[in-house]
């Protein structure tokens, strides 16, 4: 049994005329909505129908995965938005190829895998994906003293939050903690010397662009 690996792709072209990714959208749906006539694990949104849908080898090209879901297109905006859960990584070879038949369109995306440690967006531009750090806190250790959501209830040990840039990250942490952080590292370092030993899960991830 693999890990698997969720990914956002965002489908976008800067052409005035966005005919391309509607065939692209509309390709992808009936893909969705019609069964395989390959037996599989994944239906209804195996990637391995996309494969075929192409004209390309299901068992040469990665497609051990499925299309979670795709949000509604609007062309006006000319981008068209996916998840994807997929073995190991985000198998981005598929997509590569495909795109090899249309015109002008483009894609970045944001993949976690926490087992193998990917963390990875290639938004550099912010065009749809923000998110450069992730928090997660929980666990059943007390609650340490000093820490509050607000100025009467103490914060729960259930957090998982993504940020923009450090700075957001660290100042997030401030308000709860009561302690002024520099550095990410030094947010770290605390987080270690308050959990030594206890049973709470404290993960600062940090994206990166490959």
């Amino acid at each position: 049994m693999p890990n698997w690996c969720s990914t956002g792709y965002a489908f976008y072209t800067k052409a005035e005329d966005k005919s391309e990714l509607s065939r692209f959208y509309k390709n992808l749906m009936e893909i969705l909505q019609t069964p395989s006539e390959v037996e599989n694990g994944f239906e209804p949104g195996w990637l391995g129908k996309v494969a075929i849908k192409h004209g390309l080898d299901y068992e040469s090209v990665p497609c051990r995965g499925w299309i979670e879901h795709i949000d509604e297109y609007e062309p006006e905006h000319g981008v068209v938005t996916l998840r994807t859960d997929t073995a190991w990584g985000p198998l981005t070879e598929l997509w590569e190829a495909v795109l090899t038949q249309y015109d002008g369109i483009c894609f970045v995306y944001i993949a976690e895998e926490p087992g193998l440690g990917v963390f990875v967006n290639t938004d550099t531009e912010g065009l749809y994906f923000n998110e450069w750090y992730l928090l997660e806190i929980f666990g059943d250790a007390e609650v340490p003293e000093g820490w509050y959501a607000d100025e009467e209830s103490p914060v729960a040990l259930d957090i998982r939050e993504y940020f923009e840039y450090d700075g957001e990250l660290l100042e997030y942490c401030e308000k709860f903690t009561g302690k002024k952080f520099s550095t990410v590292g030094e947010l770290r370092a605390y987080f270690a010397s308050i959990f030594d030993g206890s049973d709470t899960i404290v993960n600062i991830h940090e994206f990166t662009t490959a």
